[in-house]
């Protein structure tokens, strides 16, 4: 069950968020439009601004020391992906949406080893199309409401997000 519906929540949240993203920065959206060969990275810097899996827990294998913080076997994890996506350690000015980050793609909201994504490259390609193909296309596109999120601590993004939007024809 897992594999046939993990990637509808998560990737439907990192389309909403990373469309809300460009409308709150409309320097971001204006270079993309201008520059669509930034899609791919506009993607993972989308990714890792969203992070629609928030956590994960897991049990440490083996003794171990992360960061001078000693892990005993046994001991349980608690892997906040979103945190981890917003370390300043990793990405230069972390709380700016930036389309042009040059290490977007370090983002780790796909988890990461033998617990990395099944679909990761799936949904990396749903968003390129859907990016790729709506912004070329755009006339015009602002928030018409509020965006409102998911009640949800595990997987979660935008249950709503209005815009209104105009195309150019095909």
């Amino acid at each position: 069950i897992i594999v046939a519906t993990a990637g509808h929540d998560t990737t439907s949240s990192a389309m909403s968020g990373g469309m809300h993203a460009l409308l709150e920065n409309p320097e971001q959206l204006a270079k993309l439009r201008a520059s669509p060969d930034l899609v791919n990275n506009a993607v993972e810097e989308m990714i890792r601004w969203t992070a629609p899996v928030r956590h994960f827990m897991r049990t440490a294998q083996q003794d171990t020391v992360v960061c001078g913080q000693e892990i005993k076997k046994g001991d349980w994890l608690y892997l906040s992906y979103k945190a981890a996506n917003l370390d300043p350690k990793v990405f230069e000015n972390p709380l700016q949406f930036d389309i042009e980050r040059p290490n977007a793609d370090r983002n780790i909201s796909f988890g990461f080893g033998v617990h990395y994504c099944l679909g990761a490259q799936l949904a990396r390609n749903e968003l390129r199309r859907l990016f790729g193909h709506l912004i070329p296309r755009l006339e015009s596109i602002e928030l018409a409401g509020e965006a409102t999120s998911m009640k949800t601590t595990f997987v979660g993004g935008h249950k709503t997000l209005p815009i209104r939007y105009t195309l150019t024809p095909a």
